[in-house]
């Protein structure tokens, strides 16, 4: 019987649960990845991200053929142009089963009952995998058997679930006879240069070695300071599933026999964030309409946000007066990264000294970033709002100048990404337009709002939705 596997997010051979159970016969299976560039651009997708992906593909494509796998790439403009395609493909390969590793958002669930009810007309077979999480939503229930909408009991129990797993070695696909790798089709749409990140598996698995080994130990307190590099640097990777969650897991098995138990401070935060990704994926399985721009706490939307276009480009450009802000979206808009605490503290800015509605600042996001997740940065953007499950409480708003003189205390973040500000004395740095007034020369721009003023009024707006 010929299998088939259609790649998607899940770029890679190692721990992939699909590829090993299409790979699972005598002869090779085909793979299928389908360039989808109109839907993409619906999405949101970052032309960095397009660039990424695509030489990932070309990577890819080279580990399967020395496999002995034959990775096709098509342009598909639509989701609702592959269920055709598919079954055009597997026609022509005289393919009896496909198969894929889940995802979880509405469109893309969409796009799967679309396929499995076309294929089924061929008798052929849409095999489900769950490659693109440790625990597939459903698995992880409240003793009433409901979703969790809280992430700390759904952290302890996400565990409890993990650490009753087999704990098995990595998957691997046995070799066939090496094969040529085939041409790709040129991009088509706008790539924006990527090359600052390695592409392949084989980098991405030693990005992991090389913070498991050298860095995780001191994750926790390094991963809130902007100017260090203490964070995994992996989330590009496991956005396209280059690396699997599975992988990134195992690693830190080291670290404790009672795994996920028993794990030291360093190792059990960076954990944590493997969990809050699960988390974000399973709640969009669960509430389709976070796939739809609405909040999870639906009073919300019926928030009143400013029509500011004026704040929200300057926020766009990383003018907004406030040091901290404009270096976390000058890293963004110069990078297509952004550090994980500045993307709380800008979209905190956005949301809430500027009052421009999240959904604007979701969508930036998505077009800049490199690691450009729908449920993580959904999830993120309406933590940052407190409009999602677990947000935090309304009336806490960032103050940026606290933030930055507790997380970039001597500045170097801030001169890193605004040369404007090289001069300024530390202790100036994070407020200072007073002391640039005294300059003969200043070219940096005055606050676009003052803070204390932008919390009461966003205080006041919000507690008309909360409390009637």
């Amino acid at each position: 019987m010929r299998q088939a596997i259609w790649f998607r997010s899940d770029l890679r051979t190692l721990d992939n649960p699909a590829l090993f159970s299409a790979s699972n016969t005598e002869q090779p299976p085909v793979a299928i990845f389908y360039v989808c560039h109109e839907t993409w651009s619906e999405h949101n997708w970052a032309p960095i991200k397009v660039d990424f992906l695509w030489r990932n593909l070309e990577a890819l494509q080279q580990s399967l053929s020395e496999k002995g796998i034959q990775l096709e790439v098509q342009l598909v403009p639509k989701f609702s142009q592959v269920p055709g395609a598919l079954r055009e493909f597997c026609r022509r390969n005289n393919i009896e089963q496909v198969h894929i590793n889940a995802e979880y958002t509405l469109d893309e669930k969409r796009r799967d009952a679309a396929v499995d009810a076309v294929l089924s007309q061929d008798n052929i077979e849409l095999v489900t995998h769950h490659g693109n999480l440790l625990v597939a939503p459903g698995q992880v229930r409240t003793q009433q058997g409901d979703y969790y909408k809280k992430f700390t009991p759904f952290n302890r129990r996400w565990r409890q679930v993990v650490n009753e797993m087999n704990d098995s070695e990595p998957v691997q696909v046995g070799p066939f006879s090496p094969t040529s790798a085939s041409e790709l089709p040129g991009c088509p749409v706008a790539r924006k240069d990527s090359s600052h990140w390695p592409a392949g598996e084989q980098e991405a698995l030693g990005k992991l070695g090389q913070f498991i080994g050298h860095c995780v130990e001191d994750y926790q307190q390094a991963r809130d300071v902007p100017a260090e590099s203490g964070t995994s640097q992996l989330s590009a990777y496991l956005a396209l599933g280059v690396i699997g969650p599975q992988t990134a897991a195992r690693a830190l098995h080291e670290f404790s026999p009672e795994f996920p138990f028993g794990l030291p401070c360093g190792a059990d935060t960076w954990l944590t964030e493997l969990a809050w990704r699960e988390f974000y994926q399973h709640l969009m399985y669960f509430v389709p309409r976070l796939s739809k721009g609405e909040s999870f706490q639906t009073e919300t939307d019926n928030i009143r946000w400013l029509d500011n276009e004026e704040g929200f480009q300057r926020w766009c450009e990383g003018r907004t007066g406030y040091p901290i802000v404009d270096a976390g979206m000058r890293q963004l808009t110069s990078t297509g990264w952004m550090h994980n605490r500045l993307r709380m503290i800008t979209a905190n800015f956005l949301v809430k000294d500027l009052l421009v509605d999240w959904r604007k600042g979701e969508a930036f996001f998505m077009q800049h970033l490199i690691d450009g997740s729908f449920p993580a940065n959904n999830g993120g953007w309406q933590w940052s709002a407190s409009v999602g499950t677990d947000a935090v409480p309304y009336f806490r708003v960032f103050n940026p100048v606290r933030q930055s003189e507790k997380f970039d205390p001597d500045g170097n973040y801030i001169r890193k990404w605004v040369n404007e500000l090289d001069d300024v004395p530390t202790k100036h740095i994070h407020s200072p337009h007073s002391w640039l007034q005294q300059q003969r020369s200043n070219n940096y721009c005055e606050p676009v709002v003052e803070h204390k003023f932008a919390r009461e009024r966003f205080l006041t707006t919000f507690k008309q939705v909360k409390h009637g």
